[in-house]
């Protein structure tokens, strides 16, 4: 056995030969690591989880109860290739959120960064990225090949469509959902409804005074005066190209192949981007 069992491990948890754990990490009851799976250095998996390779993951990690990583893709095109999962270091994962490793219709693998939070009951699907230090509240959903990038916020019970592009420090709201990308720094609320810029989550990020304002100024340029998107992204890049974060809000825009949603006012009246 590629392990050795100690008092880190519980009795009745089922490790499976081509596991390899590093020897610190804590195992407990009923869990199960099936096929080549990694573990690295500190890691936690709590009681009746399930760890199932090809699957690496890294250092300081935590398993919650019941939480399964690395199981097949709900894919109907899945023909049980040998795809994984990997994962980085620092990350939570509460209890019974769930994990699909990757399809050969994609990269083959889904990839979590380092220092991520998943609450109970959040799940991921296959080939997904999430790049560092996401939140993902109970019970949100991200569909296959999706995208989550640096500290994003997925509230409770949303929804993200397959393939969105989630941005840096964009936030959306409880109970919402998305079919399409959501830029950098942008709050969306309801369905497919960008509300405003995430101003908590961009000061909380140490973004200066006059970034935050140029930010609000390419939103109302892109969200309120009605040009055509294009338009608006050239007039926003030719007056505020200084800023890095309006740069970045505009890449990812011009990047976007499925577009982004339109603006809502406070008296709920939308207003259309073209």
């Amino acid at each position: 056995m590629a392990i050795a069992y100690s008092e880190l491990i519980h009795a009745t948890a089922v490790i499976d030969p081509d596991a390899i754990l590093a020897p610190d990490v804590q195992v407990g009851a009923y869990a199960i690591i099936e096929g080549p799976v990694q573990v690295g250095a500190g890691c936690v998996v709590e009681g009746h989880a399930c760890l199932s390779g090809p699957l690496r993951m890294g250092r300081d990690n935590f398993v919650g109860h019941g939480a399964v990583l690395g199981k097949s893709p709900q894919h109907r095109g899945y023909r049980d290739e040998p795809t994984g999962v990997e994962i980085g270091d620092g990350n939570v994962f509460r209890e019974f959120v769930t994990i699909h490793r990757g399809t050969m219709q994609g990269n083959g693998v889904t990839v979590v960064g380092d220092r991520n939070l998943f609450m109970c009951g959040s799940h991921l699907g296959h080939d997904v990225r999430v790049g560092d230090g996401c939140t993902v509240v109970n019970n949100a959903l991200v569909a296959g090949h999706a995208s989550l990038d640096n500290d994003c916020i997925l509230s409770g019970n949303t929804a993200v469509q397959q393939r969105v592009r989630v941005g840096r420090l964009a936030m959306l709201g409880g109970m919402s959902s998305s079919t399409k990308d959501i830029p950098p720094f942008v709050l969306q609320q309801g369905y497919n409804c960008v509300t405003g810029l995430n101003l908590v989550g961009l000061r909380r990020s140490g973004a200066s005074t006059a970034s935050i304002n140029a930010l609000r100024q390419a939103f109302r340029i892109l969200y309120r005066e009605g040009r055509p998107i294009s338009a608006a992204l050239d007039l926003i890049e030719r007056d505020f190209r200084d800023f890095a974060e309006v740069a970045e809000f505009v890449d990812f825009i011009r990047q976007s192949k499925l577009g982004i949603n339109p603006s809502r006012s406070s008296d709920r009246g939308n207003y259309d981007i073209h």
